[in-house]
């Protein structure tokens, strides 16, 4: 495996593990706080807020009694409750009972007791109110969904600060030049063509045309184009390549084959309250385009190679973190100041489209994630009760084998991605 990694990537290795252990420890961070603020809130007493997983390196406990934990193993974190057994949330045996129940059988698979008449047996009425798992169930929803919103808040304001900070450079949705052989060719594009809209919606810089045909490989794609004062429709099915992203990583998108006009750049700058806007947007635009790729991957559209883990997120953010001190990026000679400015702004913007993915991940409804504890809610809201210890034992220990699949899954594609070179 050594000898197929380049001497680059082992060079930057030690610069990529630092920069992916701080990228997701922020980002681990801001999830858990969400949590930890609204039970907080709630009045849910918290007994500990760790980063990283394992042996404590560093504690310390608060005047409201929570340990604060930095431990040795730097892939995630979690808050545990007072009456929660672990950190995943399971409820302790003085939440469960005495054990002659059904609940206390099937403790190891649930994470929602108060099944039956023994849970919180020998508890005290002020111990109970502390308690997560006696929460009403909204209250537990609430906290449960402040995880994945506070990641989303957090990818928010990362892009706020880089639209007030930097500006928006863009191109005009005008066509500069149209690949021979392409599949714009084939259609019928010309220079000077400014698309309107495509697939009926509207089009206002270049990069929406290239969102809209990224993850259009093999779909036939409806252009409104302005050409010498006439509105013409043309349509065009993108065509899957193997490119490079703006790291040099290969990847595979559908490509329509233009590329923009270089008079039309322009840059726009906002101000504090007008950044608010295109962040938020910033934000949905990365969600739009996980359900897209998710919905073609299902439909068999879209290369499950593509999907990354760890080591790839590791990769990614250390080739953010260099970014800025590759000279081929600039038309002049940089100063070291605008080198550190170019990578830092690629590295905060990679930690928001992170921070996104991470609120998405969570919820899903998988059980083991945040996403399936907020489905048996659903269920308990709906029904008045939580559902069977049984069916949730079942739901977590299928959860856990579908996270599990996923992780090797993915981990072999990072590693396959390494050896190839991509």
């Amino acid at each position: 495996m050594l000898s197929a990694l380049s001497i680059d990537q082992l060079a930057v290795l030690p610069i990529a593990i630092a920069a992916f252990i701080v990228l997701l420890s922020v980002i681990v961070f801001f999830h858990e706080y969400g949590h930890f603020s609204v039970a907080r809130f709630f009045g849910v007493r918290v007994d500990t807020f760790s980063i990283g997983f394992g042996k404590p390196i560093a504690r310390w406990t608060d005047r409201h009694g929570t340990e604060w934990r930095i431990a040795a193993l730097p892939l995630g974190g979690y808050v545990k409750f007072f009456g929660d057994a672990n950190a995943a949330s399971a409820p302790s045996d003085a939440v469960q009972g005495d054990g002659q129940g059904e609940v206390q059988e099937h403790r190891g698979g649930t994470q929602f007791p108060r099944a039956d008449a023994d849970a919180g047996k020998g508890m005290t009425p002020e111990e109970k109110a502390v308690c997560y798992h006696f929460k009403p169930v909204g209250v537990r929803a609430a906290i449960v969904a402040a995880g994945p919103i506070a990641n989303f808040i957090l990818s928010a304001v990362i892009f706020w600060g880089l639209i007030w900070w930097l500006g928006q450079d863009y191109y005009e949705p005008v066509i500069g030049d149209v690949l021979d052989d392409s599949a714009a060719a084939e259609a019928g594009f010309a220079p000077g063509d400014r698309v309107l809209a495509i697939n009926g919606r509207e089009i206002r810089r270049f990069t929406d045309i290239s969102s809209a045909v990224q993850l259009g490989a093999g779909d036939r794609v409806a252009f409104e184009v302005e050409r010498g004062g006439q509105t013409l429709v043309l349509e065009a099915t993108p065509r899957r390549v193997e490119t490079e992203d703006v790291f040099g990583n290969k990847v595979q998108l559908g490509q329509l084959g233009v590329r923009p006009d270089p008079r039309g750049l322009a840059t726009q700058s906002f101000g504090p309250i007008n950044a608010i806007a295109p962040a938020i947007a910033k934000v949905g635009d990365v969600l739009k385009t996980t359900f897209r790729f998710i919905g073609r991957l299902i439909r068999g559209k879209e290369d499950a190679s593509q999907l990354g883990g760890p080591l790839r997120m590791a990769k990614y953010a250390g080739q953010s973190a260099l970014f800025g001190f590759d000279e081929s990026a600039y038309a002049e000679p940089p100063t070291l100041v605008k080198q550190m400015q170019t990578s830092l702004a690629m590295f905060i913007n990679l930690a928001a489209v992170v921070s996104v993915s991470i609120g998405f991940l969570n919820l899903l409804p998988v059980p083991v994630l945040d996403g399936g504890h907020l489905m048996y809610y659903a269920y308990e809201a709906v029904a008045g009760r939580p559902l069977g210890p049984r069916a949730q034992a079942f739901g977590f220990r299928l959860g856990l084998v579908m996270l599990a699949s996923l992780m090797l899954f993915v981990t072999w594609n990072d590693i396959n991605a390494l050896l190839v070179g991509g």
